[in-house]
């Protein structure tokens, strides 16, 4: 990342994270990593990632997903995590989201999902949708009605980050009247799960990332202060979450939470 301006002591765990991504990850995840760390410009990535745009929209072509919402959440979420959401390829996506919506303002990744399950890809994708010039205040406000109706602080510590983090993203981006209280709670959730160890802390500095902030109401931690247990947490191979403890795919996905964090830091030290 220090083509980036970054610092040199988070280059080199960058770099063994890039790798691992490279040998491990499928299409879709080597273009964000090695945008991230600025080895390759984002607008390379922008319009890799444009080329599997279908014509309703709907993004595809990186894996074996089913259905198209699930990697138009997840192509939608990289060109979040790279400053990327002003792209007029975002426009197409967010009208294809806007006609994929429930009548009850949610949106499933498959037929037959929980609710918790549903709640968590309505935050999901309702949040990145309000980074964007182009979301409908209609599409906002009834996944905001959708959200609203599940609220509850007890649902964040039964359901934990998930909820945690669906209910961030959207409250943070979005204007509501249960913002503040639903941010409020959402920050001391999830400061308890860090100092509970429940959370690691790329898990809890990944809901910063979705909310786009250096830290959260409620909370007594700010971004940077992860950073340290972050890079002490990468494994011999350059992933995070140790080989044999968890899935290759999960491991993947956690090594780009962790070089979402390091890049935000680096582009903003004060964070």
């Amino acid at each position: 990342m220090t083509s980036r301006g970054g610092d040199q002591r988070r280059d080199e765990p960058a770099q063994r994270a890039a790798a691992f991504v490279e040998a491990s990850g499928d299409r879709l995840e080597r273009v964000a990593a090695w945008a991230l760390i600025g080895a390759r410009p984002v607008s390379e990535a922008v319009a890799s990632l444009e080329s599997t745009q279908r014509s309703d929209g709907a993004y595809g072509g990186f894996d074996a997903s089913p259905g198209r919402l699930a990697p138009t959440l997840r192509t939608l979420g990289v060109l979040d995590d790279l400053g990327a959401l002003r792209q007029p390829t975002v426009e197409r996506a967010c009208a294809y989201l806007a006609r994929t919506q429930a009548d009850d303002g949610s949106w499933q990744t498959e037929g037959g999902a929980s609710e918790e399950d549903t709640l968590f890809t309505t935050g999901m994708v309702a949040g990145h949708l309000a980074k964007t010039r182009w979301v409908r205040p209609d599409t906002l406000a009834a996944a905001g009605d959708y959200l609203a109706a599940r609220w509850s602080p007890d649902r964040l510590r039964i359901d934990g980050w998930p909820a945690i983090a669906a209910f961030a993203h959207f409250f943070a981006n979005a204007a509501h009247d249960l913002a503040d209280e639903a941010l409020q709670w959402c920050g001391r959730e999830l400061e308890r799960g860090y100092r509970a160890h429940r959370f690691d802390a790329v898990r809890t500095a990944r809901v910063f990332a979705y909310c786009d902030a250096g830290a959260l109401p409620g909370t007594r931690i700010a971004l940077a202060e992860l950073v340290p247990g972050i890079l002490a947490d990468q494994a011999q191979d350059g992933g995070w979450l140790e080989p044999g403890v968890a899935s290759v795919c999960t491991r993947v996905a956690r090594t780009l939470d962790a070089l979402v964090t390091l890049a935000r830091v680096d582009r903003d030290p004060k964070r």
